[in-house]
């Protein structure tokens, strides 16, 4: 922190100031109008994300999001760990495929998944990747890439969840209206995405220190009831 403007930003966050607009990633209302598109034709989602405490906190974020909207066709898919390994894979894909699945969302994978993402599109499934990771020199030919180490987005350490956070704000940004939520309903998810950007170790200045300052005030007040045992 260089200069006394920034270390007051550090010190005393504000949330209209601190969290960017959504939009400023490239494919972001390429994403929102896919998953807007999914629940207006009641298509199957699959929401894929990593095993680990960004990537699940991210499904919480998306499934609470599905669940505000009273959306029941999704399925939340973690790989196990030790049999499947990390990222997409192409034995999922084909389980997808058979369930009858038309949109994959993967949270905190799928950058470098160029091989999965063409089968799945091969086999008639979208793919959104929401990932924070560094790609390869080829990107997937996905449907969607929100991933701020890929485009202009001035924010380029969010975690995996950080980046499905300003998803679902972008989604409510667009489409809250239509479906009755109030603005700003985000913000109860900051819990899941500040949890996820202390576990994952990003740096914490900027958004990300917004993302966990935010999401610790959440944390105090959740209504989750995991949380509420484990914080007594």
């Amino acid at each position: 922190l260089q200069n006394d403007e920034e270390i007051q930003a550090f010190l005393n966050p504000d949330y209209d100031r601190d969290f960017h607009d959504p939009f400023l990633m490239r494919d972001m209302e390429r994403a929102c109008v896919r998953l807007y598109e999914a629940i207006d034709n009641n298509e199957k989602i699959i929401i894929y994300a990593d095993y680990d405490c960004d990537g699940i906190p991210g499904a919480v974020i998306l499934s609470d999001l599905l669940k505000k909207i009273d959306y029941k066709n999704f399925e939340v898919y973690i790989p196990q760990r030790n049999s499947e390994g990390y990222g997409l894979n192409l034995e999922a894909i084909e389980k997808f495929v058979d369930s009858g699945a038309k949109l994959i969302i993967t949270i905190d994978l799928g950058i470098t998944a160029v091989a999965e993402v063409a089968q799945a599109e091969v086999d008639g499934i979208d793919v959104i990747i929401t990932d924070h990771h560094l790609p390869h020199e080829i990107l997937p030919r996905a449907y969607a890439i929100l991933n701020p180490k890929v485009d202009d987005y001035p924010e380029k350490m969010l975690c995996g969840s950080g980046v499905m956070f300003k998803f679902v704000q972008g989604f409510i940004k667009k489409y809250g209206e239509y479906f009755k939520i109030a603005p700003g309903w985000e913000k109860w998810s900051l819990d899941m995405a500040g949890l996820a950007t202390l576990s994952d170790m990003v740096p914490l200045i900027g958004e990300n220190r917004a993302i966990a300052y935010f999401g610790m005030k959440v944390l105090r007040k959740s209504q989750r009831p995991g949380l509420q045992k484990l914080l007594a």
